[in-house]
């Protein structure tokens, strides 16, 4: 019988410590009023937050769940961001996190036992999208020779177009509900990346030959405005996508270098990414 009894007691101690095992739960940071655990995309963890300073406003808060709850906090940088505890709110641990100035920082937040969460944040000047040129090509129109763009592209070597591997940046303007929208234009041309042109980019309705209205990009800069016809091939949450700016070159050729009726296209081809 106390066999019996010693081998219940050790049962249950066994079982005793597993649950407490069971019950520690590894420390996290998240958004919102509690943290979501569900598996996939409808989680609220956070581990890494990027601002920009020309658009913060006020702090941002995090929740902390996890570990023993005797937190401490370590700021890498101290200069880029100011990261404090903020009290209590529905029943867990907050920090405040306030953007100072442009750079990085890895804070960790540790409980007693020695582990932790770590969370990167990265602090910019602006907002601003790369558009960097890989490629382009001429499109002629109808039944017109091919060869006729080789003269096309003499012609028009000249013009101020970016080169391969040249770039533009786009620094949306503050408040736009799209990137593309509008905003700063910076042209960065190959071999003269220490001096670039500056402009303005806008999407603007234009009406087409079919009569109907067509959402047109325009780029003014350096005394001339162009306008393209826009495609992007990429989807949402993806850091790069492929875009091709279509432009009518038709008019910049001399008379009589066309037949009646051609229409020749120049299209870029970039990578379009966040820095």
């Amino acid at each position: 019988m106390k066999k019996q009894y010693f081998l219940l007691t050790l049962a249950w101690l066994l079982f005793a410590v597993s649950g407490c095992k069971d019950d520690y739960r590894s420390v996290v940071l998240f958004e919102g009023a509690e943290p979501i655990y569900q598996v996939g995309t409808c989680d609220n963890l956070v581990s890494s937050l990027a601002f920009f300073l020309s658009e913060t406003e006020g702090e941002t808060v995090l929740g902390i769940d996890g570990g023993d709850g005797a937190y401490t906090l370590t700021n890498e940088h101290e200069s880029v961001a100011s990261v404090t505890f903020a009290g209590d709110s529905n029943g867990y641990r907050r920090i405040s996190i306030q953007p100072l100035a442009a750079g990085e920082t890895v804070v960790r937040v540790m409980d007693g036992s020695g582990s932790g969460a770590q969370l990167r944040i990265t602090v910019k000047e602006r907002r601003e999208y790369k558009m960097s040129k890989q490629g382009f090509e001429y499109g002629i129109s109808g039944d017109a020779p091919v060869e006729l763009l080789g003269k096309v592209s003499e012609e028009l070597s000249g013009r101020s177009w970016l080169e391969d591997s040249g770039y533009y940046v786009l620094i949306p303007d503050k408040g736009s509900s799209y990137y593309l929208d509008k905003g700063v234009l910076e042209i960065y041309p190959t071999g003269k990346e220490d001096a670039p042109l500056t402009g303005s980019y806008e999407t603007v309705p234009m009406a087409g030959e079919d009569g109907d209205v067509h959402a047109l990009w325009r780029f003014t800069y350096d005394g001339e405005q162009r306008i393209f016809t826009r495609s992007l091939a990429g989807s949402d949450g993806v850091a790069t996508v492929i875009c091709v700016l279509a432009e009518n070159v038709t008019p910049f050729c001399s008379p009589g270098l066309l037949p009646e009726g051609v229409t020749v296209i120049y299209r870029e081809h970039f990578l379009l990414k966040l820095e």
